[in-house]
């Protein structure tokens, strides 16, 4: 399966961007373009259509791939203008939230345990319910605003994604991590 983390990239002008590296839309986009111009070209003669009953996987897979690559998810911290930007949707068919920095408390870096009910709970031992580290904003008023989840191998990639975000936007870096070598 193709995965992709949020790439942290500070801008010309001075915003920081956490968003999907061009990489990844690029292969997504070559994957399905591939696949339907195969589809295309290897059509039977006279028959016209791709549409038929045994390029149902295909054309499923094409498309996935397509809205893959049209896919757009990025977090602009502009501390200039002192409000953070979050953009998710396809193209132009994005949402765009705005968040003050002033509204913002601290970065944080956790760990969540999928399986594990509460404090002190044990977690099944098992890949799916392995320790998945989060980055997240919290504000003043107690929201919390998750921008990633990684495995617990990308730690460091994370602790100073965390921290770069939490200098640039002046606001305080919690990591709950920190002394733990469980993960």
């Amino acid at each position: 399966m193709i995965g992709f983390r949020l790439q942290l990239k500070k801008l010309s002008d001075g915003r920081l961007i956490f968003t999907i590296p061009a990489g990844y839309k690029i292969l997504l986009l070559l994957i399905g373009l591939l696949i339907l111009i195969s589809l295309i070209v290897t059509r039977e003669q006279g028959a016209g259509s791709i549409f038929i009953r045994e390029n149902t996987i295909p054309l499923i897979i094409g498309l996935v791939s397509l809205l893959g690559a049209a896919y757009h998810e990025r977090w602009i911290f502009d501390r200039d203008q002192g409000r953070i930007i979050h953009q998710n949707g396809l193209i132009v068919f994005h949402s765009n939230k705005v968040y003050g920095i002033a509204d913002l408390d601290r970065v944080e870096v956790s760990q969540f345990v999928r399986g594990k009910a509460g404090p002190g709970a044990q977690a099944k031992r098992s890949i799916a319910f392995r320790p998945i580290i989060t980055l997240s904003l919290h504000t003043r008023d107690g929201r919390c605003l998750r921008l990633e989840n990684y495995r617990s191998s990308h730690r460091r990639q994370v602790e100073a994604t965390a921290r770069s975000i939490a200098e640039h936007c002046g606001i305080s870096y919690e990591n709950q991590l920190a002394g733990r070598d469980d993960l």
